[in-house]
């Protein structure tokens, strides 16, 4: 079977680097940000430095994808609507029309577990539940997954959003609280998340959950391990992060 072909957007940040050189032997990667690529991008691959806000030249870069992975976009939860509102609501806005009118197979779009942040910490987030924003960067991604659903319903593209969690690498890490443990996502974990949203038939519309296997779960992750097929392996809680655990 001929590799898909894979755009990435915010390929240069942590999480498109470690998915595209996790998975290069897999796909066909054309990877897009808005800097310059700090990573090598050997052939086939291609790298594309653009701004998503400018839809003329969404155009000619769909041309042949099959699955769009969408990374880019501010991702601090302190982000005011000036900011968000060109990169994180008009380019993602411009990439999902753009896709459906390519004939894109599938778009996949990191959401953010900042939709639901307005839940108490020690209430674990299920299936259905309303999003609940806590900061007006979540109001964004929650935009984002209501254009999932708005293009999976009356478009015909094939979209998973994905509710990321807090992806750290072991050795160096941001985490501080138990709270952010149990929204821990290892990198091993993201990129067999990403794959299995990437290449798993028959959906049209998921709004999955992306942590690890960590002891306390922020994020139930029932629905996505039964739609995905996806199976972490890490646990923040048996990591030494150095966190006293307190609930």
């Amino acid at each position: 079977m001929d590799a898909l072909n894979v755009l990435v957007t915010g390929a240069c940040g942590r999480i498109g680097k470690t998915f595209f050189q996790a998975s290069q032997e897999r796909y066909r990667f054309t990877l897009t940000d808005r800097v310059d690529a700090d990573f090598e991008v050997p052939a086939p691959h291609r790298f594309l430095r653009l701004d998503l806000d400018q839809p003329q030249a969404l155009e000619h870069l769909l041309e042949g994808i099959d699955v769009i992975v969408h990374l880019a976009g501010i991702p601090h939860a302190s982000a005011g609507f000036d900011e968000l509102l060109p990169n994180n609501i008009l380019a993602t806005t411009y990439l999902f029309e753009a896709a459906a009118k390519a004939g894109c197979r599938r778009l996949v779009f990191a959401s953010s577990a900042q939709t639901i942040e307005g839940y108490p910490v020690d209430r674990q987030i299920t299936p259905g539940m309303p999003v609940i924003p806590a900061n007006l960067y979540g109001v964004s991604k929650c935009y984002g997954e209501a254009l999932c659903a708005f293009y999976a319903a009356r478009r015909g593209l094939s979209c998973i959003a994905l509710r990321i969690g807090a992806f750290e690498f072991p050795e160096h890490h941001e985490l501080t609280t138990t709270r952010d443990l149990s929204a821990w996502l290892s990198p091993r974990d993201a990129v067999q998340l990403l794959q299995r949203a990437v290449e798993t038939p028959g959906v049209q519309l998921l709004i999955g959950h992306g942590i690890s296997n960590n002891r306390f779960k922020r994020l139930d992750l029932s629905e996505t391990t039964r739609v995905l097929g996806y199976q972490p392996v890490d646990d923040a809680f048996a990591q030494d992060f150095g966190i006293p655990i307190t609930y």
